[in-house]
Formats: structure tokens, C-alpha cells, sequence
């Protein structure tokens, strides 16, 4: 069943893919879940956190979580009494100094995955 369970192959991916990026993120003081925050807030939208849960398809105690840690660090601040988010200029700062890291961790993701499955992955239907 291991071998021919979908459910168990793609967790077991998802996980070594997670790791690489979290490995890359690791020394700007981000996860995976939190760069992908920050991006999502970098593209200058009113988001609250219940639209990123959406966004991001993260479970609400995950954004929880990192939200309260992306704003003790003061890389997102809430801007009224909506709770709208807005990524901080020290926040598009660590965005930009991230990217090079991101983007070995996307190369590193593609070899280590067969070529003719990133594309189909890349097809996946939001």
C-alpha cells in the first residue's frame, strides 16, 4: 500500500520539498510558510489573516502562529481596525534579501523531482 498510496507519496514529497526551502530560509530566520506570508502581503492587497488562510491554503492556526512572529519582528503590521496586514519596509527588505535563497531552493526542488512531475504539478487546478 505504501508504494501505491497517492496520498502517502505526495505527503512524503511535500515534506522533502518543505524541507529544502525551509533549509534555504533558515538563515533569514523564516520557514517556508512564513516567505510565502510575506510575499503574499508584498503584493500590496488588503489581506487579512482569514485571506491568506484562503490564499496560502494554510490552516488557521498556522498564520496565527507565524503572523504573531512576522509582526514581533516588525516585518508586517496590522493597519486599522480590520485587521488588514501590510508587509513593513523591513519586511520587503527580508522578501528581497530571501529571493536568491528562494530561488536555489526552487532549482534544487526541480532536480530533485522528475521533470515531467513539476510540470504536472505546476498544472494543479487552485
Amino acid at each position: 500500500m505504501r508504494e501505491e498510496c497517492l496520498a502517502f507519496r505526495v505527503r512524503r514529497l511535500n515534506r522533502r520539498v518543505t524541507r529544502l526551502y525551509d533549509a534555504a530560509l533558515r538563515p533569514f530566520g523564516l520557514t517556508t510558510a512564513q516567505f510565502n506570508m510575506l510575499v503574499a502581503l508584498g503584493l500590496g492587497l488588503d489581506l487579512k489573516a482569514s485571506d491568506l488562510v484562503r490564499a496560502l491554503d494554510l490552516e488557521k492556526s498556522t498564520v496565527s502562529r507565524n503572523l504573531k512572529r512576522l509582526i514581533e519582528h516588525r516585518w508586517v503590521r496590522p493597519v486599522d481596525e480590520a485587521r488588514v496586514l501590510r508587509l513593513t519596509a523591513a519586511g520587503q527588505r527580508l522578501v528581497t534579501r530571501t529571493l536568491p535563497a528562494w530561488r536555489q531552493a526552487q532549482r534544487e526542488a526541480a532536480v530533485a523531482i522528475d521533470a515531467d512531475l513539476v510540470d504536472a504539478i505546476r498544472r494543479v487546478p487552485r
